[in-house]
């Protein structure tokens, strides 16, 4: 079944309480939207394939702070998609083989953490860690069988970062995240010839958020 991100987590974690129930309960609740770059471990597959080891994410989530001090629980994710070329490596060599693919990457990321809410009533850091899944494909119109790929992945992210409260309800921020999601790659092409298996890598986001 194909999940559609961000929209489909936003609202399920939204779903989960009312505005009302919320301020009941003294919970924090926002949701939020991310641009970003991800430059993944993986470097030399990636450049051999896409011609480059970095690109453009975006997405969005959404997260619930408890009245337990600073801690938080979020749900998000992102989207990388570009296109490349497949290629045939020999020792260092590169070759191109005429045949275009298209490689996408969708995690989900599922994280807790804390907020530090008492340093700065504007600024306000955070850490957090989690459990990731990430789904990988490859799609070229000219696949044989057995080629195309699509598969999912699980890892694990640390992240931190910051966010300046401009209202009460709306915030912006920035944050680091870096993410290893082990045995995805490596099975075969120039992932196996560079013998690289990480999927995952370092992203830097800007966040704009809604909520409290």
């Amino acid at each position: 079944m194909r999940i559609r991100l961000p929209g489909v987590l936003l609202a399920g974690v939204l779903a989960l309480l009312t505005p009302a129930d919320a301020s009941a309960q003294g919970l924090d609740i926002k949701g939020y939207g991310m641009v970003g770059g991800m430059s993944f471990t993986a470097a030399d597959s990636f450049e051999a394939v896409l011609g480059s080891a970095s690109g453009t994410i975006v997405g969005g989530g959404a997260e619930v702070g408890f009245p337990l001090g600073g801690l938080y629980i979020g749900v998000g994710g992102w989207r990388f998609k570009q296109d490349g070329e497949r290629v045939f490596v020999s020792g260092s060599q590169v070759f191109p083989l005429g045949i275009p693919v298209t490689v996408q990457i969708t995690p989900v990321e599922v994280t807790a953490g804390w907020r530090f809410k008492n340093l700065s009533s504007r600024i306000v850091p955070y850490a957090g860690a989690g459990w990731s899944s990430y789904r990988y494909e490859e799609v070229s119109s000219f696949a044989a069988a057995g080629e195309d790929v699509d598969e999912r992945y699980s890892g694990f992210h640390v992240l931190g970062g910051a966010e300046f409260k401009i209202a009460r309800w709306f915030g912006v921020g920035g944050e680091v995240a870096w993410a290893r999601v082990p045995d995805a790659l490596g099975a075969g092409g120039a992932s196996a010839a560079f013998d690289e298996t990480d999927l995952g890598g370092t992203s830097f986001r800007l966040k704009i958020s809604l909520g409290r």
